[in-house]
């Protein structure tokens, strides 16, 4: 399966295990957020970014994914650079996000030969606070979201699989 994750452990949080008796977590809810969430990932070089500082005065798209292991994750983020120009007219900063280590994030943006960033969240700490988290995997579910400078969302698509992903195409009319 070419869309395996490494396993990843489940980061604590506010969410006590569940008990005997007490209804299954639903692993696929989609948080409903209309204001991008704060939060701090690494660069690939191993420094920390506010990624609120992105949004701050421009317009971004923020791109969650899988894993640098992921197939779907590779094509996307392909396509996405093969066209970084039409985002970098609209003026619009690309970023992506998932819970891939520092090493993995740099050696999976060299391969790709991105213009773009990648950043990493091995606690899934913002993938959590934008609801896209895939606790019985321990990764992001694939998602997209346009973020306004200022920090409104204007834009979000989260797959219910790992293809399930908005074509560059459909990012693209999303920023008219």
């Amino acid at each position: 399966m070419g869309c395996t994750p490494a396993p990843v452990m489940r980061p604590p949080g506010p969410k006590s295990a569940p008990g005997p008796g007490d209804p299954p977590e639903i692993e696929h809810e989609v948080t409903a957020i209309d204001q991008a969430p704060t939060g701090s990932v690494q660069s690939k070089d191993g420094s920390t970014l506010e990624l609120a500082s992105l949004w701050a005065t421009n317009r971004v798209v923020l791109i969650f994914y899988r894993g640098h292991w992921c197939p779907h994750c590779q094509h996307q983020l392909g396509e996405l650079n093969k066209r970084y120009a039409d985002f970098k007219q609209k003026g619009v900063t690309l970023a992506a996000i998932s819970v891939d280590s520092v090493q993995d994030t740099a050696a999976m943006h060299q391969r790709l030969g991105l213009l773009f960033e990648l950043y990493s969240d091995p606690d899934l700490a913002v993938i959590t606070k934008f609801g896209v988290d895939d606790y019985g995997n321990g990764i992001a579910r694939p998602a997209t979201f346009v973020i306004q400078a200022g920090g409104s969302i204007s834009f979000k698509k989260v797959g219910d699989k790992p293809d399930d992903r908005p074509s560059v195409d459909e990012i693209l009319a999303a920023l008219e």
